[in-house]
């Protein structure tokens, strides 16, 4: 007499495999956004602070900022340049509050930035009652337009520190 093929058994065990594998995916996928992000938060006094800031504003001697802050609100700069037709990768955001005393620094991809489809980009930190961060009203035609370099260099007259650059 044959054996008869436990099928429902089969059918679960694949099921089971194919939840496995489905997860394990998100998973991945999940863990390789997040490192695209790299968001760090790390203590720092102003010294500290301000010799991050020179070190990244050095790469970027000689080049005038993309957006400058007029009547506390970030405006294209009319005398910027555009630079080489590169791709840009990421945009990458560096801000100092001397209240915190803490550097934070965020990567965000350029592809994600590329999902706003022509809306404008929106970057702030902290709530609304603080103003640590401007908000950057430009899109992401307009950086790819002007390529990889300084986006934004600002110190506030309360201390606070903001550099934004596209790589």
């Amino acid at each position: 007499m044959a054996k008869k093929t436990p099928w429902g058994l089969i059918i679960l065990g694949i099921a089971i495999f194919a939840v496995f594998v489905g997860v394990s995916l998100v998973a991945v996928a999940g863990y390789f956004v997040y490192q695209q992000f790299a968001f760090e938060s790390q203590p720092a006094n102003e010294r500290t602070a301000r010799q991050k800031f020179e070190a990244v504003a050095r790469r970027f001697e000689g080049q005038l900022p993309l957006l400058v802050i007029e009547d506390g609100a970030p405006v294209i700069n009319r005398h910027t340049r555009t630079r080489s037709g590169k791709p840009i990768e990421a945009l990458h955001v560096m801000v100092w509050d001397p209240k915190d005393e803490r550097v934070i620094t965020l990567n965000i991809p350029f592809w994600l930035i590329r999902m706003t489809k022509g809306r404008p980009i929106r970057l702030s930190a902290g709530d609304r009652e603080t103003t640590v961060t401007p908000e950057l009203h430009i899109t992401a035609d307009d950086l790819m337009h002007y390529g990889p370099g300084l986006i934004l260099l600002h110190k506030d007259a309360g201390g606070e520190r903001v550099i934004v650059w596209a790589q």
